[in-house]
């Protein structure tokens, strides 16, 4: 018979302050008793007083993870605070698929980006004493990194305006990218220390970036001359009883209770590790009572009121405005509701850490399941539970009253538009009085001659060819208008030859074979990849831009690769051969 309660919640509310009850330490590992658990959590929660235990809620809460509500599929717990009631636990699915256990709020999951914070938190605690400043340039600590004839601080760093380009985006360019090989935090700062230049003026704009973090993470150690891990557990994680908490230093070390992270597949699940000893930008290991337990702290000041402070300040650009990044936290506006936040993807592992302060409402979300899971979506239909019932939308930065412009003051603006850093097509027409985005009827609002806003963004023409977007959480993308282009094998053949980058420690081959410009890494040269023709000279695949330089003498002398999803922009190449080496085996 199936209890119609999630699968594994035989130990979810006796779990107090991290510590498993008496009677699961005495009778937890006695066959069958899981599915004697169930009724005894439902007697539990109607003993809470409290909104976060409220007739009905556990219901909703299950029906948001009805898909993983079995035992043959990987799954979430997931953890909420509703002002001074009991936390509420609910988990899902399987810790690991082989084995057949099942999730529980004690098990540990990795959180991603989430982990941030934490090193941010550490950071700060050092501002605090005296030993870091905020303004100190990084190159004081980290000596190893290029003069880039600019100032990156430490601010920058906390904030992802340093214009650092992610080592993750370089190594996945180079053809390894994460998960792929294994990967120490000497891995990462080697890759950062062989790039020659940034993807932007440090503080100019925003451009998330894990390489900042591990960054930060090395400092901490240089500076307070303990390891990462020790520091933190020292700082936080002890003192607020996070007591199920540590830093992934070592993939290799065991962790009780861990679950195993996947990937779905066409033939089923696949293990989807992070098996690499990169941390600090992630690599928490963690459960949703601990993640509770932070959030707890950071709403009453425990770690003091600078520390306190400063995580939740918004960075600032060097013109001046204020982005939604603070330090290691999102902080934004959700239907009119402050909220501070920070979502993470590690391998299978996917996080989500909420809190909205003024309604004293608490999420932690805790995942497995890869990409299966879009916990944003997960996190957002949890707050809606607790939030008050959302009107019209109100956003950060909410779009002004428009003027009115006729269709033949439209058509101008009209066109193809190409960013080159991120692969972006943007595609517009003017349609019913509007002027539209083509893929999606997205209408933009004129506010101003050549300034257009969304509900997120600001779109600004400038002349007749280019335009900016800028959006409101600091990112901007530059677009330029382009006119399809097709050029035929003649043309493609400018393009054969060899690049190298040592930024990246990779060649590539580029040739042309039926009509196609081809290219691959010289040492998989099975692999190839079709590049469409975008404008001249420039050509592009999923996530990928791919732009060759040419010489004053009209020449390609270089290949500049963006990939703007993993915050890489223009990656050099430079052109060693006019021929592909054709002469390796395939």
């Amino acid at each position: 018979m199936r209890v119609p309660l999630p699968y594994a919640t035989f130990c979810e509310v006796l779990l107090l302050e991290g510590n498993m009850h008496p009677f699961m330490q005495r009778f937890g590992s006695v066959p069958g008793l899981a599915a004697f658990f169930p009724a005894v959590i439902a007697l539990s929660f109607a003993s809470h007083a409290g909104p976060v235990n409220s007739p009905g809620l556990v219901e909703k809460v299950d029906a948001i993870f009805l898909k993983w509500n079995k035992p043959d599929v990987p799954g979430c717990v997931v953890g909420i605070e509703h002002q001074d009631a009991p936390p509420l636990f609910r988990a899902y699915g399987s810790a690991d698929l082989e084995h057949g256990v099942p999730i529980d709020p004690a098990t540990v999951f990795e959180a991603g980006s989430v982990s941030k914070q934490f090193t941010a938190a550490s950071a700060l605690i050092l501002v605090e004493q005296g030993k870091l400043a905020l303004d100190d340039d990084v190159r004081k600590y980290i000596p190893e990194l290029p003069d880039y004839g600019a100032t990156i601080t430490i601010a920058q760093l906390l904030g992802h305006t340093s214009g650092l380009r992610d080592w993750e985006g370089v190594v996945d360019i180079a053809g390894w990218p994460v998960t792929t090989r294994v990967y120490a935090v000497k891995d990462a700062l080697e890759v950062t220390a062989r790039q020659k230049s940034l993807n932007y003026p440090p503080g100019t704009a925003f451009s998330y970036t894990n390489t900042g973090y591990i960054l930060l993470a090395t400092i901490v150690e240089r500076v307070s001359g303990e390891p990462l891990a020790k520091f933190s557990n020292e700082h936080l994680f002890e003192p607020l009883g996070m007591t199920h908490t540590q830093w992934r230093d070592d993939f290799r070390r065991v962790v009780k209770r861990r679950a195993v992270a996947y990937d779905a597949n066409p033939g089923g699940y696949h293990q989807l590790m992070p098996f690499e000893n990169v941390f600090g930008a992630g690599g928490l290991l963690t459960t949703a009572g601990d993640l509770l337990k932070w959030n707890d702290a950071l709403d009453a000041g425990t770690l003091g009121k600078f520390v306190t402070t400063e995580l939740q300040r918004k960075s600032t650009l060097r013109d001046g405005r204020a982005i939604s990044y603070a330090r290691g936290l999102y902080v934004t506006d959700y239907h009119g509701v402050r909220k501070l936040s920070h979502t993470g993807e590690t391998g299978g592992y996917e996080a989500f850490l909420a809190r909205y302060p003024d309604q004293h409402v608490s999420i932690a979300l805790l995942c497995n399941a890869g990409q299966e899971v879009d916990v944003d979506s997960l996190g957002d239909k949890l707050a809606d539970l607790f939030l008050p019932a959302p009107g019209t939308p109100s956003p950060v930065n909410p779009a002004p009253a428009g003027l009115k412009l006729s269709a033949g003051q439209l058509a101008p603006y009209a066109g193809l538009y190409f960013d080159s850093q991120f692969a972006l097509q943007m595609p517009l027409e003017v349609k019913d009085g509007m002027l539209r985005r083509v893929t999606d009827g997205l209408a933009l609002t004129p506010i101003a001659p050549g300034e257009f806003r969304t509900s997120i963004s600001t779109i600004r023409f400038i002349g007749n060819d280019r335009v900016v977007r800028e959006f409101d959480d600091g990112r901007r993308w530059e677009f330029r208008r382009i006119q399809p282009w097709h050029p035929g094998s003649a043309e493609l053949s400018q393009f054969a030859g060899r690049y190298r980058s040592d930024e990246a420690q990779a060649t590539y081959d580029v040739k042309v074979a039926n009509g196609y410009l081809l290219i691959a890494l010289d040492d998989r040269r099975w692999d190839t990849t079709n590049l469409d023709p975008v404008s001249p000279d420039t050509f592009a695949k999923p996530h990928h831009a791919y732009h060759f330089v040419r010489d004053a003498n009209g020449r390609v002398s270089s290949l500049e690769i963006s990939n703007g999803w993993e915050h890489v922009y223009a990656l050099s190449f430079q052109r060693i051969a006019d021929v592909p080496d054709l002469q390796r085996a395939p």
